[in-house]
């Protein structure tokens, strides 16, 4: 086996990305501490930050799961849930439930077309349909 460093982008700062998941040939990876959506495209061996949403703070999102099309985010300690449509390379953020706090959820699995996040400080599950 060998190990590669992709060129393209080149980061700085740390805990930047901590969670990733596949969808067809991409990697999506969810902002930790880092202000965008990076997507890594494995065909080509290229990485890209996502345009739209910008994200602020740290130890944002830490879970995150495929469902389809979608990659979907459990706040860490961010304020909303993370929504990554890979057809359309956009994110947003979910209207609904506005989270407050850290360290709020670290784990997630789909069942089905639902994401089920476990807490890791909240006091409640948190089911994303």
């Amino acid at each position: 086996g060998t190990s590669t460093q992709l060129t393209g982008i080149t980061f700085s700062g740390s805990n930047l990305y901590s969670s990733c998941q596949a969808v067809g040939t991409n990697v999506w990876c969810a902002p930790h501490s880092a202000d965008k959506v990076l997507k890594i495209n494995t065909n080509s061996g290229t990485c890209t930050q996502l345009t739209g949403t910008t994200f602020t703070g740290t130890f944002l999102y830490t879970g995150c799961v495929a469902v389809g099309t979608n990659v979907w985010c459990a706040p860490h300690s961010a304020d909303k849930v993370l929504k990554i449509d890979t057809s359309s390379g956009t994110s947003t953020q979910l209207t609904g439930i506005t989270f407050s706090g850290s360290n709020l959820y670290s784990s997630c699995q789909a069942v089905g077309t639902n994401v089920w996040c476990a807490p890791y400080s909240a006091d409640k599950v948190l089911k994303i349909d």
